[in-house]
Order: C-alpha cells, then sequence, then structure tokens
C-alpha cells in the first residue's frame, strides 16, 4: 500500500486476474469501502428521522437560543359596569438552553478498516447510533438530576430562585410558593418509605401538572421497594405498561399513580419523577437544518470517504418547566450526582 501526497488518495496492492495492482480502500474480504461509508451515511439519515421513545415522552426540541415559558397565574375577576379590570401581565419565564458539541471517541483508521470485515464495520456503525442514544439518555438524566448553585438557579424548582434573582413558583389554585421552594429533597434517611412516593407526586400535583406520572429508580431501589410491606398488594395493571416498555424501557408497575420505570442512568439512591404530558425538557439543536442529529463526518483522504471518518453530536438540553418533575435522595442532606462527558 502507498500513499499519494498529491492526490490525498490510498493505493492499495491486490492481486487480482489481469490487473497487478488496484486503487481503493478495501476491507480484507474485498469489499469497497466507498461503498460502505455511502450505506453508513444513509443508515444515520435514517438513524436522525426516526424518534427515539424518550425523546417523545419527555423532550421537546427547538432551534431557539432560550425558550419562553408560560406560567399558570391568570385569573378572572368580579367585572364591573363601566370600569374595566386593570390589565393582568401574563408572566413568562425565558430558559436559555446550552448547546455543546460531542464527538465519539472513536474514528475509521486505515489500518483497522483493512484489518476487518465489511460486516465488522457495520458492527462498528450500529455501535455508534446505539452510543448516541446512550449520549442523549445521559444527558437528559444529568440535566433532570442537577441543581442549580449559589449564584444561579436551574432545573427543577431548586430553592436559589432569591439568590439568583429570579422569581419563584407562580401561585396554583390555593397553593402558594417561597423562592426558597425546592424539588430537589433528601429524605432523612437511607432507606426507601411508600411515603417518599407520596411526597414526591404531591411535589408535581401542586404546580397544576395533572398528566402521568413516571417514576425512575435504579435496580437497587427497586429491589429494596419489592423487599417493603405492603408493596405487591399496592401494585395496579395498566396498560400504559405496555406502551413504556416499546418506548425503551423495563416498566415495573403502577404505584399510587406512578408509572414506575428501572433505569440505572438513575444513580443508586435517587428517585425522579418527571410528568409527561407538558415534555417538561426542551433540546436545543443547530439553527442550520444539515447542521442537526447525529454526524457522520468525511475523513481526510479524497475518494475514500471512510478511512479516519468520525462521528459527532451538537445538541443540548435543559428543564423548562421547572416544577413538572421531583428527585428524592436517599440520605440525610442533598447530594449532587456526577455525570462525566
Amino acid at each position: 500500500m502507498s500513499y499519494s501526497k498529491s492526490q490525498g488518495s490510498l493505493v492499495v496492492n491486490k492481486p487480482s486476474a489481469g490487473l497487478a495492482e488496484s486503487e481503493g480502500l478495501f476491507t480484507y474480504d474485498d469489499v469497497d469501502t466507498r461503498m460502505l461509508y455511502k450505506e453508513f451515511q444513509e443508515g444515520v439519515q435514517l438513524y436522525n428521522e426516526v424518534e427515539w421513545g424518550l425523546m417523545d415522552q419527555f423532550i421537546k426540541k427547538t432551534n431557539k437560543e432560550s425558550v419562553r415559558v408560560w406560567q399558570r397565574n391568570m385569573e378572572f375577576v368580579t367585572a364591573s359596569e363601566g370600569y374595566i379590570e386593570s390589565w393582568q401581565k401574563t408572566r413568562a419565564m425565558e430558559v436559555a438552553i446550552p448547546l455543546e458539541e460531542f464527538e465519539l471517541g472513536f474514528a475509521f483508521t486505515k489500518r483497522g478498516i483493512q484489518d476487518a470485515s465489511a460486516n465488522e464495520l457495520k458492527e462498528t456503525q450500529a455501535e455508534a447510533l446505539a452510543a448516541d442514544q446512550r449520549l442523549l439518555a445521559k444527558r437528559f438524566f444529568y440535566r433532570c438530576l442537577t441543581p442549580g448553585g449559589s449564584t444561579s438557579s436551574r432545573g427543577w424548582w431548586d430553592g436559589n430562585m432569591a439568590t439568583s434573582s429570579i422569581r419563584g413558583p407562580p401561585d396554583w389554585k390555593g397553593n402558594t410558593f417561597t423562592t426558597g421552594h425546592n424539588h430537589f429533597d433528601a429524605t432523612g434517611s437511607l432507606d426507601i418509605a411508600l411515603s417518599d412516593f407520596s411526597a414526591i407526586k404531591k411535589e408535581i400535583r401542586e404546580h397544576g401538572y395533572a398528566g402521568k406520572l413516571f417514576m425512575f429508580m435504579n435496580s437497587d431501589q427497586v429491589e429494596e421497594c419489592e423487599n417493603l410491606a405492603g408493596w405487591t398488594a399496592a401494585m395496579t395493571p395498566n396498560s400504559i405498561i405496555e406502551t413504556v416498555a416499546k418506548m425503551g424501557f423495563e416498566a415495573v408497575k403502577q404505584f399510587q399513580g406512578l408509572t414506575l420505570i428501572q433505569d440505572d442512568w438513575i444513580p443508586s439512591g435517587y428517585l425522579m419523577a418527571v410528568e409527561g404530558r407538558v415534555k417538561p425538557v426542551t433540546m436545543r439543536e443547530p439553527l442550520n437544518p444539515k447542521a442537526r442529529g447525529l454526524k457522520l463526518w468525511e475523513g481526510p483522504y479524497t475518494g475514500y470517504p471512510l478511512a479516519e471518518s468520525y462521528y459527532s453530536h451538537r445538541f443540548d438540553m435543559d428543564i423548562v418547566h421547572r416544577g413538572a418533575g421531583a428527585i428524592r435522595y436517599l440520605g440525610a442532606s442533598w447530594s449532587t450526582p456526577t455525570f462525566t462527558f
């Protein structure tokens, strides 16, 4: 094999009938990588057109730098003849959505291509698509489980609104809230209790979110729950279990109006409840439509795009409906879990 700097191409010596050498980059089972690259690009495009279950249930998309989320705070008052009531200003919360670029730590190297079969390279493509799904899930749970700090307030209501000059949650019916209202709470005990489910459900319902509630738990907490007295008797069958299973999650059962989902993206010791009707998380994509979704970038060799090509995805997400989710940590005081990207 030789490399021509002037043309930027690879010449691979391949014995064949009547030919001393042929130009191209081939797998060891004699498949031209130019055809594989075309197939992989088509596969990525098809993948980007299919909605993943998690995205469809809890996340909506935008290409804006920020979104305005209207709050439920308007009320009718008694009218008076000849008198116009003062106009009520509908308050909206402006939530900035970041945008990050993520790259897959893998490239189709020349040597790796030559030492692999076409099917092995196709398996690599399939794993790259699966890695993108894992990235989306990991980013989703990272945003849901991470509150703001002493000078910033983000995620679900995190009790940092006063120090961040952000107003507290709007009143709902007879419920009023302060700037210290917090949806990232510690239970005060290392052991899970049935009362934890009632408390986390109340935190969402009291803000007016009346849709279906989903509870995500680590397998450790699922095992703990199965050992609780009264757990099995409180379980109820529901058709939504099959729906959730089709979304790629392992639904356990329904308990006190919560659809319980086992997912080990949730660190052990945490319970996360999310209301699904409003899609409380917004994912930001690039303004340019051609820059959205998972991308397979062409390598530097003219005519042989698969060599040293790589995958990337530019996006990010954040919580926009701050009252539509809540977290419980099984411990004496809140501890934010660590995610690495």
